[in-house]
This record gives structure tokens, sequence and C-alpha cells, in this order.
């Protein structure tokens, strides 16, 4: 060891001092010192506080009898946009340069969001799809369905049941039920058409779109694929398709088609019967639309859709494009214009972004949401604070001033050298006792070397232990406030993160429901420009080519169609800026391509579609007791309104099945079919009879009629008996009854023979051959015995041929129909439950359950308290201080003894008088004030928090009303824009193309009314369980009860349950005032 110059220690001097017990001490003590200089590790001080966290988090459940959730640490999942994967304790800079998409989806608890859906027009991935070819129950629908719809002449219908093959020559008199809702135009005419038939009008399928073309597409027959639309290039590797702007002479294809169409359709009109308008006195609204054997049919017509022009969807945005083709109906129309796309080809063209649902977006939002993570930090910063309060009443090591410190001195004075080295230590600990007293104990020792001093060496060493104690008199509950506040602030801030959360999810369940409006709102705002743009397609090539309506007229279509396209890219904008606010409101970045999981959407409109039919049921029940009333004899309306009734139920019954996915057919689906077929037989019994009295009438005439008219007559009430030995057969085999192939032989015999005398009718007319004419009357007047008799044996035990009974059989099949109706359906026709909540304990509800207006509560205490703490303040500062000190002196041997006789005792008592409390009785006024305001304040929270849920149920109650009146509206809109549509293009009364545009867009409106005031309902359903608190969530954010509809709220519990503390709690561990106690 090297020592300064002069600086030398003999042998003995050394032994001595190092035997020396203060020495030795001191020596120990600067080793320690040395050894924590440099304090524990990061990661130790780190793993302290949250393990100090975790144990107020959960002493604070406790205290709250667990009506707290569990609290979530600030500790970030690796999943999380947020993670930061450099050390805890040394973490690194971001790298600055900005980047974009930096952040993939990780893996979800609640699903795998890059699962694509399933869709079953998209399955066969490696061969052209065929055009689809729409059976004859796609031909009933709807109110956008087809303009035009045409069998080829020709063409035949093969049908197999109960051994029957029949013929599809065209009948006159053939009923609705075995034409699948398609009608022939007249006894000779080769062509139905029955897109603007009264047919359509009854055929209540609103918002199906399965078997429904909602598009309002025109219809054309052919037995082929359509020809291909040029302007679509497809990849042959890939199946990937590149839209080409078509050519000029490619536009005019569909208006060319158009007025082909237009031309047939107005030959067919010119053979069309005015008494085929309607049925018998039922108008258009009563027609029967369901063919009860078309499930049955082999063989269909192959059916095709004029396509849209491909420049149409070039002139749409290409952000538009993929929104439409998330739907099926979209996609169809799609192919028409495109048939060369693949299925690989039109998945490619779908959007590949990950597709969310309402879980997986709370499970992002929980793992990225900013402030959410920022109320986690404002809790644990709050639980640390409480920790710091905590550890004032613990026996703790003073923060400053323990340690030691060494100073060397050199002085030379007058050729004198002095060396000294002076070594200070000091430790203490201190704490605040339950009563608001200040202990203190400390230990300084003071170490002194003198080197070359007068005497040498020497050694100068004191101690002293000092205690001192100091106790407030008045101001106690003052010295506690900062341990009381750290307190109830846990509770608070744990309250105000649990309810961020829930409002976070209810903010998320708005936007997401929002958006599924959105995407309905594109679906029918796709399919209304459609059918605008259909129209004003037909309608300037009937300008063009037939000259059939006016110039203004087809301008207003064209303007319709433009305003249904500026909708429709609007609808697509807005989709994309709500997609845009969701991840922001997520924490996603903006460029992270997203979208939605469509099936909720899908089945909400399942519900929606279900709650349509059910009104038209309901509607169209009521109708028919009406027409009972008021038309008691008229029988063919009886049948009519009876068929349209078991028709929309039937339907009702699918949706409902479809709905609950159940794939076996149920008792009253078994039971409709059975009526539905009675029905069938009664209206082919009811046209027969009418067509035989017509028959009899003109042969009995004083003028016997032309051939021409007894062929025609005879011919008609030959077809209409087929079609009743037909049904009868059906209904036969649906009974179980005896059923003879032989007499389906026959029937098929007689067809043939039918079908045969047609045409040499015929062929006699074109001809000129009309010395044949009496012989085929003949032949027709045998062939009506013939089929009298068939039809006499296979219906004779299933209607009576008594009128009176017949008439008693035909009110028996009515009444079973209204009852099963009345059994199966319900007068409650809104789809949505009831608002039976009762109002007064909704609001004790949410007056007991509320986290906000508990912390109101509780800053009421507080302010309680601050009155207290003021009133403290006004009085005397009367303090009492004990301090004990003990100092060393070093004896003979160098030993440190701690004596009384080297002690100090001192008592002191301080008095600061209330000579001058101005600022303190202006702070104590002040308090009183911020009481009082709190209390108004507490009244106004809960006023606001009973408004609320009274605005809640106002508004649950106004919109299932709304709901109501929007399926009503879109029942009538719906048959609205049948029967208007039909006018037009019959050119009834002063109906004009404005008239159909109306109607056309009060549908359109209908349908996204029906969907927003649903969707409104559920959010508004949310709403009043978050106002009444009655949302828990689970571990990702998510509210199972989120998609139940159900209204049910939770029980009231008792008051003092859901609030172990109504004004919060204090510690227990020190002593407050009685007054500070007895308000808490």
């Amino acid at each position: 060891m090297i020592l300064p110059k002069g600086l030398s220690f003999s042998r003995r001097g050394v032994s001595v001092l190092f035997r020396n017990p203060i020495f030795l001490c001191f020596t120990l003590l600067v080793a320690a010192s040395v050894s924590v200089i440099t304090g524990c590790s990061r990661k130790y001080y780190r793993t302290q506080a949250d393990r100090d966290v975790a144990v107020i988090y959960a002493e604070k459940r406790a205290e709250e009898a667990c009506t707290l959730p569990p609290l979530a640490g600030i500790d970030v999942d690796p999943r999380s946009r947020f993670f930061d994967p450099s050390p805890d304790d040394c973490p690194a800079l971001p790298v600055p340069e900005p980047q974009l998409f930096g952040y993939a989806l990780p893996e979800l608890v609640t699903g795998d969001p890059h699962l694509a859906p399933r869709r079953s027009d998209l399955e066969t991935d490696d061969e052209v799809q065929e055009l689809p070819a729409p059976d004859a129950e796609s031909l009933e629908l709807g109110p956008l369905a087809g303009l035009e719809i045409e069998f080829e002449p020709g063409a035949e219908i093969t049908k197999t049941k109960a051994a029957i093959v029949r013929s599809t020559s065209p009948r006159s008199a053939r009923p609705s039920y075995l034409e699948g809702d398609v009608k022939t135009a007249g006894p000779a005419s080769g062509r139905v058409t029955t897109g603007l038939d009264a047919t359509d009008v009854s055929d209540a399928r609103p918002g199906s779109r399965e078997d429904v073309d909602p598009t309002g597409a025109i219809l054309l027959t052919s037995g082929e694929a359509p020809e291909p639309v040029e302007g679509a290039g497809v990849d042959s590797a890939t199946g990937e398709m590149a839209l080409v702007m078509p050519r000029s002479a490619d536009a005019v294809t569909a208006e060319v088609r158009l007025a082909e169409l237009i031309r047939e359709n107005e030959q067919a009109d010119g053979e069309r019967h005015g008494d085929e308008l309607s049925l018998d006195g039922a108008d258009a609204g009563d027609d029967p639309d369901w063919d009860p054997t078309e499930d049955n049919r082999s063989d269909t017509e192959q059916l095709r859709i004029v396509p849209i022009p491909q420049q149409f969807w070039e002139q749409l945005p290409e952000t538009c494009v993929p929104r439409m083709l998330e739907f099926e109906s979209v996609r169809e129309e799609f192919r028409r214009s495109y048939p060369e796309v693949t299925s690989g080809g039109m998945a490619g063209m779908l959007s590949d972004a990950p597709r969310l649902t309402l879980p997986m977006i709370t499970e992002l939002a929980s793992l990225n949401n900013r402030a959410i993570q920022t109320q986690k930090e404002r809790l644990y910063r709050a639980a640390l604070v409480l920790s710091a309060q905590r550890y004032e009443y613990v026996i703790r090591p003073r923060r400053r001033g323990n340690g030691s410190a060494a100073t060397y001195t050199h002085v030379r004075l007058d050729s004198t050298t002095r060396n000294g080295l002076v070594v200070p230590t000091e430790t203490g600990v201190q704490a605040t006792t339950a009563m608001a007293g200040q202990f203190l104990a400390s230990f300084a020792n003071s170490v002194v070397f003198t080197f070359n001093g007068p005497q040498g060496f020497a050694a100068d060493i004191g101690s002293d232990l000092v205690f001192d104690f100091q106790q407030t008199i008045f101001q106690r509950d003052v010295v506690f406030e900062g341990l009381t506040r750290a307190e109830r602030n846990v509770i608070y801030v744990a309250r105000d993160l649990i309810r961020a959360q829930r409002a976070l999810f209810v903010d998320l369940a708005t936007d997401y429901y929002q958006l599924l409006l959105t995407y309905r709102a594109i679906e029918i705002s796709s399919q209304d420009y459609f059918s605008n743009l259909r129209a004003f397609l037909q309608g300037r090539a009937e300008y063009l080519q037939a000259g059939r309506i006016p110039r203004v007229q087809v301008d207003q279509f064209e303007q319709n169609a433009l305003g249904s396209r500026s909708s429709l890219v609007g609808d697509c904008n807005s989709l994309e800026s709500a997609l845009d606010r969701l991840k922001l409101r997520i924490g996603l970045p903006p460029e992270m391509p997203l979208n939605l999981n469509l099936e909720e959407l899908e089945s909400l409109t399942t519900s929606d579609e279900l709650t349509v039919t059910r009104q038209l049921v309901m509607r169209t029940r009521q109708t028919l007791l009406d027409a009972a009333q008021t038309r008691l004899g008229d029988r063919d309306a009886a049948v009519n309104g009876a068929t349209v009734l078991i028709n929309r139920l039937r339907e009702t019954l699918r949706v409902r099945r479809k709905i609950e996915g159940i794939t076996e057919e149920s008792q009253a689906e078994r039971e409709t079919e059975q009526l539905g077929l009675r029905l069938a037989l009664l209206e082919a019994r009811l046209q027969s009879d009418q067509m035989e009295s017509i028959r009899s009438r003109e042969l009995k005439s004083d003028l016997p009629p032309a051939p021409l008219i007894q062929f025609a007559r005879t011919i008609d009430l030959v077809e209409s008996k087929l079609s009743q030995a037909e049904r009868a057969a059906l209904l036969r085999e649906n009974l179980d009854l005896e059923n003879d192939v032989a007499d389906a032989v026959e029937v098929d015999q007689l067809d043939e023979r039918f079908r045969k005398l047609r045409r040499q009718w015929d062929s006699a007319i074109e001809s000129r051959e009309l010395d044949r004419l009496p012989d085929l009357v003949e032949a027709a007047n045998e062939l009506l015995e013939v089929t009298n008799a068939l039809t006499t044996k296979l219906v004779g035990d299933l209607l009576p041929a008594d009128g009176i009974e017949f008439e008693n059989v035909i009110v028996q099949t009515v009444a079973d129909t209204v009852a099963l109706v009345d059994r199966v359906e319900t007068s409650d026709v809104g789809g949505l439950d009831e608002v039976e909540v009762d109002e007064n304990s909704a609001m004790l509800l949410a007056l007991y359950q509320r986290y906000d207006l508990m912390n109101q509560r509780g800053e009421l205490a507080d302010d309680r308290r601050q009155i207290k703490l003021a009133a403290d303040d006004l009085k005397a500062i009367l303090d009492v201080r004990a301090t004990q000190t003990l100092s060393t002196f070093r004896s003979e041997e160098g030993l440190v003894d701690f004596t009384a006789d080297g002690g100090t005792t001192r008592l002191g008592l301080s008095l600061d008088t209330p000579l001058n409390r101005r600022l303190e009785r202006n702070t104590y006024r002040a308090a009183l004030i911020d009481y009082q305001a709190g209390r108004r304040a507490l009244i106004e929270l809960e006023d606001q928090i009973k408004l609320a849920v009274r605005e809640d149920l106002r508004q649950l109650r106004l919109q299932r009303n709304q709901y109501e009146i929007s399926v009503a509206r879109a029942a009538l809109a719906y048959e609205r824009v049948v029967s208007t549509r039909l006018q037009l293009r019959l050119a009834v009364g002063n109906v004009v193309a404005r008239d159909f545009l109306e109607a056309q867009q009060a549908f359109t409106s209908a349908l996204n009314s029906v969907a927003r005031d649903h969707i409104s309902f559920i959010r508004g359903r949310i709403e009043l369980f978050f106002d009444t608190e009655s949302i828990r969530l689970d571990a990702n954010g998510y509210w199972s009860g989120g998609q139940d509809e159900s209204l049910e709220l939770p029980p009231l519990p008792d008051f003092y349950d859901a609030n172990p503390n109504p004004y919060g709690r204090l510690p227990a561990r020190v002593r407050y005032s009685d007054e500070v106690r007895q308000n808490h």
C-alpha cells in the first residue's frame, strides 16, 4: 500500500488499530456501502413493483366482494402491435424510418380471420361455370325479378308423379299450380309471359336470395348457355379475368335482344284473352302462386337472362366491384356478363383481406386499443402511488442520508505538514404510526484520523443514536389523507377501466353492425341498379325499335338508373371509410386490408325474410277473412285467397327451417303441402265447372256456335279436365289412397290425343280445309267424354258431385287453411321481442350497478371528508415531540459504550394559535361549497342514468314499432312493384314509368328500413345493457350476450350486495377520527 508522503504507521499502532472494534465496524460498514453503491438490478425493482401491484389488485377485488372483474396488468401481449421485443429494462428505440404494412394479424383465440367463407357457387375451381338456369321457383319471385319470362316455342316439360307423364303443350285453362306459377297466354299461344303477370303479385318471397333472381333481370328462353359476351379476357392458367372495354358493336347487343323480346311480347299480348288477366273475380294480389308439384319436376326449361352489358360494369369504381361480388346475387349477374370466368377467376376477384367477426374484432381491440392500454397504465400508476403511501406506514430506511463519506485533508503550515481523514457515517429508519405520529431512529458515526499531528497518529471516533417521535394532536386526519386518497383512487380508476372496456365493446359493436348495414345497402343498391338499368335499356329499346313509349319516360328511366349507380358508389365509399375508422378504433394501421365475415348479415337477412313472409301470411289471412265476410258466395275468390295464404305459409316454414338449420320436413310443412294439393284440386274443379258452364250455355243458345267456337270451348274443357285428373292423382298419392297405374297411363294417352287433335285443328285452319272441322269437333267431343269418365273416377271420392256438398268442402278447406295459419303463426309479426322490461326495475338496476355512479358517491364522501380536514386546519396546531439522543465515549480498552451518561432527552410542545386563519377559513368555506356541488353532481348523474335507461327503452319500443312498420311496408311495396309493372306493361289506366320507378324506390327504401331497424334494435339492446351495467366481458373483451336478442335484464340485486362499500372504504390499519370514520 502506497501512502502519501509523511504518512506512516508503526507496527504497534496498526495492531492496536485493527484490534479496535470501532475501526472494525467502520471497515465493515465501508465494505457494505461499497457493495450496495450500485444497488439491486433493474429487473428486481420491476418485478417487485409488479408483485406489489398484483397484491393490491387482489386486495381491492376482495374489498369490493368481487363485484369487480379481474384487473389486467400492463404487460403487452406478444401478439399486440405495441409489443416491444427489446429487453424490458433496457428498451431499444424503434427504427425511425416509417413503415407501411408492418403489422400482420396474429392468431386469434376467437377464430381464424384468414379462413375463407364457404360459397356454394365458387366451390368448383377448374371448370367454366355454366350460366345458372333458374327453375320454375326462381321465376316466381320477385318484386325486382325479371321483366319478362318466356318459354321457347315447342319446349316440353316432363312431370313424373304417381306414374303420370303429361305433355307440356300449352293448355289455356291449365291452373297456375301445374305451371309453377307460369301461366299460358292463350289457348293457342306457344309462349307464357309471367314476368309481368298477376302471379308476381302473390308470389311472396321478399328477401329470398337462394331461389330468386332479385335483380330485375330480363329472362329469355334458350336451351343453351348465353352467348359469350366479348370484353372479358380470361387467363387460361389462372382463371383471372381482366375487364376490357367492349367494342361499340357489342354495346347494342342487349338492346337488340330487348327489342326482339318486346316484339314477341306484343304478339303474345294480342293473343291474351281479357278474362285471363285475373282468375274469376280474383285480383292480381289474390292469384295463387305456388305449384305444389314443382319440386317433383324432373325436367325444366333452360332459361337465360339478358346480361348487363360489360361497359356498365366498367363504369363502376375498381374498389366497388369486389365489395359487390361479396353477394351471390351480384356474382350471378357478373357471370352473365362474363360467362368465360371460372370459379377460380371469380374467387380471385374477391377481396382476400382477413374477414373478421365481432368476437375477433373485440379480441384485436383488447390487444391493440391505445386508449385501453393507457387506462391500464393509469390504474397501474395509481397502484404504484398506493404502494408508496403504504410504505410510509412501515419501518423503513430513510430515502436519503443512509451512507458514508470520506474526506482527506492535507495542511502545510509553517513548514509543518498535517494530514487528516474524516469519515462520517449516517443511517436511519422512520415510519408513520397508526395515530399519525412520525417516528425516526438514526445512527450517526464520525471517525477522524489525524496523521503527523503533534501527538503523531490520533483517532477521534464518536457516535450518536437518536430516537425522535412527533405527534400532532388536532390534524391527525390530514396526515392520513395521502394514504386515503391513494387507496380510494385505485378503486376509482379500476372502475373507469372496466367501464372503458365495456364502452369499447359497445362502440365496436355499433361500428360492426353499422358496417353490416352498409354491406346490406350495397347489395340492395346493386340489385336496384341492375333493375333500373334493365328498365332503362328496355325503355330505350322500346323507344328506338318499337316506339311504344315517349322519350320523356326513357329519360326518367335513365335518370333513375344514374341515381341508383350514384347511390351504389356512395355506399361503397362509405364502407371503405367506415372500415378505416374501425381499424383506428381497434388500433390497427389504416392501410391494413380488412373485411368482415358476413355470416351474421346473412343470418339477419334470413331472419328479416322470415318476418316479411310472416307479415305477408298475416296480411293474406286478414284479406281472406275480410273477403269471406263481404263476398260469401264467391267460391273462386275464397279458393284463390286460401291458395295465396297457404303458399306464403309454406314459404315462411321454409325460411324458418333454414334459420333453425333443420333438414327434415316438419309436420306443419306436410300439412301445408296437403292443403296446397287440396286447394289445387278445388281450383281445377272450379275452372272446369266454369268452362263447362260457358260451353253448355253457348251450345244451347238459339244460334249454334260456329265449329271454331265449339272446338275451342271443348278443347279448353278437355284440358281443364286433364289438369283436374292430374291433381287428383297427386292428392291421392299424398293421402296414400289407391292409385291405379293404368289410370296414369290413360291420362298420358289422353294427353297425347289432346295434343294430336290440337295439331290437326291448327293444320286444318292453316290449310283452310274447312270440311274437316266438323269431324274434329266430333273427335273433341269424344275425347271430352273419355276424359270426363277418367276425371270422375279419380276425383269422385275426393270431391262430391253435389253442389251444396262441394260448397261445404270449399268452406271447410278454407277454414282448415286459416286454422293451420293460426296454429303455426301468431299475430305477432314483428320478429323482435316485445319490450316488456319494467322501467322502474331497469332504472334501479342501473342505479345499483353503474360504476361511474359508484365513483360519484365515493367522490361525494371525499368532498365530505375535505370539510373535516379544512375544519381541522382552523384549529390550533398542537404538536408533541420527544427526542432521545445517546452518545458514545471511548473507554481505555477501546470499547464503545452507550450509557445514560452520554444521553440527552428532549420533550417539546409546540402550539400555533389560530390568530390568523383567513386562508384556512376560505378553504373551509370552499369545501362546504364543493360538497354541495358534489351532491348536485350525484343527483344529476342519477337523473342522467335514469333518463338514459328510459330513453333506451323508449328507443327500443320505437325501433320495434318501426321494424313492424318497415316489414309491412316491404310486404306492401313488394306487391305494389309487381302490380305497377304489370299495369305499366299492359297500359292499364294512367300508370306511367314514373309510377313504376316510385314503386321500386319505395320497395328499395322498405328493404333498407327493415335491415336498418333490425340492426338499430340490436344496437339499442346493447346500449340498454351497457347503461344498466349488465354487460360482462370475457377475457377477449367480448360479450357473448350481444347476439342474443332477448330483452331480459339480470335480476335486481340487493343494493348492499352490489355496493358493499357505498361511499368507499377507509384503510383499516390507521386510526381515523370518529367523524371521518362514520361517513364511510
